[in-house]
């Protein structure tokens, strides 16, 4: 909804859903189907630390809830999870996932400015940024909504 303020001045009102509304647990509760996205995603991230190159294969090889297809998400996809108002892990109160680390995670972009790095998203502060690819950091796998 859009308000507008005195003096040309327009205030944005974003209503967001709760977590029981956007999140679903599927796949005998293996996986969280988010409704915003129609994404997937495991509900318990591996504990796995890897460097970027082994990220982006990591989730190949996954069968999380008897189902193939997982992949390393995109920085939009990954950030999409963030709830910047919360920390530690900025994820949306009420979530469904467990055992989510408050630590730094992958995601599948490389940075366009330098070879060297790609993005990761950190789920203690919700800061989406770059890192040496040659750094070890958390993997979570997603996969695109269709569950069959």
């Amino acid at each position: 909804m859009v308000v507008r303020l005195a003096a040309g001045l327009v205030l944005l009102v974003v209503a967001t859903a709760s977590a029981a509304d956007r999140f679903a647990l599927i796949m005998g509760g293996a996986a969280v189907q988010d409704n915003h996205t129609g994404l997937i995603w495991e509900q318990t991230p591996g504990p796995d630390h890897v460097f970027w190159v082994n990220a982006l294969t990591h989730c190949d090889d996954r069968a999380t809830g008897g189902r193939a297809g997982w992949r390393l998400p995109t920085k939009e996809e990954l950030a999409g999870l963030v709830d910047t108002s919360r920390h530690d892990p900025a994820l949306p109160g009420g979530h469904p996932f467990s055992n989510v680390k408050s630590a730094i995670y992958w995601t599948s972009t490389p940075s366009a400015k330098d070879p060297v790095l790609a993005w990761h998203v950190s789920f203690f502060s919700g800061e989406v940024a770059t890192d040496g690819k040659h750094l070890n950091r958390r993997v979570w796998c997603v996969r695109s909504g269709d569950t069959k």
